[in-house]
């Protein structure tokens, strides 16, 4: 049997169809319903006109029918794409035009973003989902999820090739979204790898198939139940926590809020017991690390006792808000990767009680090599010279898009690498440490300067809640450092005490020339919003 998510599911829901595999809110679905919803999805879609490697677009908040819509595209063959829900009309519409959509689902609270973006393409099929408990009638054109779903009977099942795709589309707070084709028996493998890293489940079989791994567990474990905190349209919390949990059976539950709720977070742990939550970085944790220090001061904590990981991904995760974190939940063993939305793992992080923890130093993922760009001759280990990440990757290339798709993946023997442009070096005891982002990277009279070095210190100073750091224009130095800089909640801060902080810890020529106080602009998924940084910074 071919591993492939769509057959995986299949198989757990004709084995444990009356076990819950979608909470969201006060709705609960059990793997037969999962199924089932789907099936009909999928059988719309086949109505509509979809064929194998046709994209459906997927815009939605974090929800139930995000899973049921992925789970419908890759029944038939199709392509699931996720789309960033803060796109304005010409990311959207560009995206769209570049994934060959031929289906969007929708939130209704994006109607009229959607209309705009998706003029001229041709889209079959455009669905929407009532979001806002108005029973509304969709436009002309549009069509209701659950009035299609009640007028479909479940698709018949078909046998799956592992090189199916699905798209992780990335970088529109940048620049121009860029999708990445994931093969799906890469995925499914890459979702054993999580799985043991951040499930705890270390005494499974992980070398069966897929689909006897998720049958045989419930017959020595309890199902593992992931809380994705982070939004779904991101990587983080999709291919972190939802698919590894999926894979093995197990249960989803997502937060209703629109945007991070901590407090939500905490109670719908205490609810559901979940063992695993996937956030990222710091834009997640000091939130959360807040809420339970409040609540602690009340006198009744929080119950986190069932936790066994939390996840992150995407942003940085700073070394002391893992240690406080560590604090209220001694139990948990954090687990810190780093990666690239282009499929690839640079290594990961695993922080428990009384250790320390690092910002930016990571156990190295099977495979990785640093290179030097130059002539991607590599850099061997015992080596601290500074050099790119090739990484092996799930990824195959970005759709449509041949040119760069030349320009940053690579075939050695039978395996796929990615060049992303992350920079690091090897550690003495064999960790590597990310240094920065190629693409981020700041030329100040001739001197490259990693924004990621500088962020990390700011952060280390006790009033700053949130920092970024980033190059603007310069006639004398063609750029020069500058920086956003968000205080703790109360606290006042000296711009010029925080820049002598700085100063005292790192080479001047990376001290930023200028900062400004404001709030640090980022997407739901924690992800830094460049454009509107740089406006911000220089309306001011």
């Amino acid at each position: 049997m071919t591993d492939h998510f769509a057959t995986i599911w299949e198989t757990v829901a004709d084995s444990y169809g009356d076990q819950t595999a979608l909470i969201h809110g006060e709705t609960a679905r059990n793997w037969a319903e999962f199924d089932d919803r789907a099936a009909r999805l999928a059988s719309a879609f086949l109505d509509a006109g979809v064929q194998a490697g046709d994209t459906v677009a997927i815009d939605l908040y974090n929800c139930s029918e995000y899973l049921e819509v992925f789970f419908a595209a890759l029944k038939i063959r199709a392509v699931p794409a996720n789309v960033n829900y803060r796109y304005l009309d010409e990311e959207m519409h560009e995206l769209l035009r570049q994934a060959d959509a031929r289906v969007l689902v929708h939130h209704a609270s994006f109607a009229d973003r959607v209309s705009l973006a998706s003029k001229g393409l041709g889209l079959r099929l455009v669905i929407e989902i009532d979001d806002e408990a108005l029973a509304r009638t969709p436009a002309d054109g549009t069509v209701a999820y659950e009035s299609l779903l009640a007028a479909f009977p479940p698709a018949a099942r078909i046998d799956r090739p592992g090189s199916d795709v699905f798209l992780s589309f990335t970088g529109g707070t940048t620049g121009l979204p860029k999708g990445v084709e994931y093969v799906i028996d890469r995925s499914v493998n890459n979702t054993a790898v999580l799985g043991r890293l951040n499930l705890g489940l270390e005494d499974l079989d992980w070398a069966a198939p897929a689909a006897d791994r998720a049958v045989a567990l419930r017959r020595t474990h309890q199902p593992p139940v992931a809380v994705p905190a982070s939004p779904m349209m991101h990587s983080t919390g999709l291919i972190m926590a939802s698919l590894p949990v999926l894979a093995l059976g197990g249960t989803v539950v997502t937060l209703t809020s629109r945007s991070f709720d901590a407090d939500e977070l905490f109670r719908s742990i205490e609810r559901h017991r979940p063992s695993t939550v996937s956030i990222v970085g710091d834009a997640f944790a000091r939130p959360m690390l807040r809420a339970l220090d409040a609540k602690a001061a009340t006198g009744t904590a929080y119950n986190t006792s069932c936790l066994v990981t939390i996840t992150s991904a995407g942003v940085a995760w700073s070394g002391d808000v893992k240690e406080a974190l560590l604090q209220h939940m001694p139990q948990v063993a954090l687990v810190d990767s780093c990666g690239s939305t282009e499929g690839a793992t640079i290594g990961s992080q695993v922080v428990r009680h009384g250790e320390r923890a690092s910002t930016d130093a990571f156990v190295p993922a099977q495979g990785i090599l640093i290179i030097r760009p130059e002539d991607e001759s590599v850099i061997p280990q015992g080596s601290d010279e500074l050099g790119q990440f090739l990484l092996p990757t799930v990824g195959r290339g970005y759709r449509n898009d041949p040119e760069r798709t030349a320009a940053v993946f690579r075939t050695i023997g039978d395996q796929r690498y990615v060049l992303p442009g992350d920079w690091g070096r090897w550690n003495p005891d064999g960790t590597v440490t990310l240094v920065g982002r190629g693409t981020s990277t700041i030329n100040t009279g001739g001197e490259k300067v990693f924004p990621e070095e500088v962020q990390k210190v700011a952060l280390l100073h006790g009033d700053v809640e949130d920092c970024l750091v980033f190059g603007v224009p310069d006639e004398r130095f063609g750029q020069r450092v500058v920086a956003v800089v968000e205080p703790i909640a109360g606290h006042d801060l000296d711009l010029t005490e925080l820049l002598s902080f700085v100063r005292a810890r790192l080479a001047g020529y990376k001290v930023p020339r200028q900062a400004t106080v404001a709030t640090v602009p980022r997407a739901p998924n924690g992800k830094v919003l460049y454009d509107e940084a740089r406006r911000l910074f220089a309306d001011r």
